[in-house]
């Protein structure tokens, strides 16, 4: 089983987001949210990856006006 994700995406003026994901689910979800001032998803998702702290969760706070935190959820054996 692929491990999933626990994500928030939070923007002024948009409702929040969240939900549980894949990496490539959630690199899917991030290109069709058009996020000002952002790489490629593919990229932003890496980074957030390679910023886990031991607990598995990361966060990136844009100047741009959003959020997005993720963490990692165990896959069931």
């Amino acid at each position: 089983m692929a491990t999933r994700y626990l994500w928030t995406l939070e923007r002024a003026d948009h409702d929040l987001r969240s939900g549980l994901a894949t990496v490539s689910e959630l690199t899917a979800i991030l290109a069709v949210e058009n996020l000002p001032g952002v790489a490629p998803p593919e990229w932003l998702v890496t980074a957030l990856l390679l910023d886990e702290d031991e607990e598995g969760a990361a966060s990136h706070v844009s100047p741009l006006g959003w959020t997005l935190a993720i963490k990692r959820m165990e896959a069931a054996a």
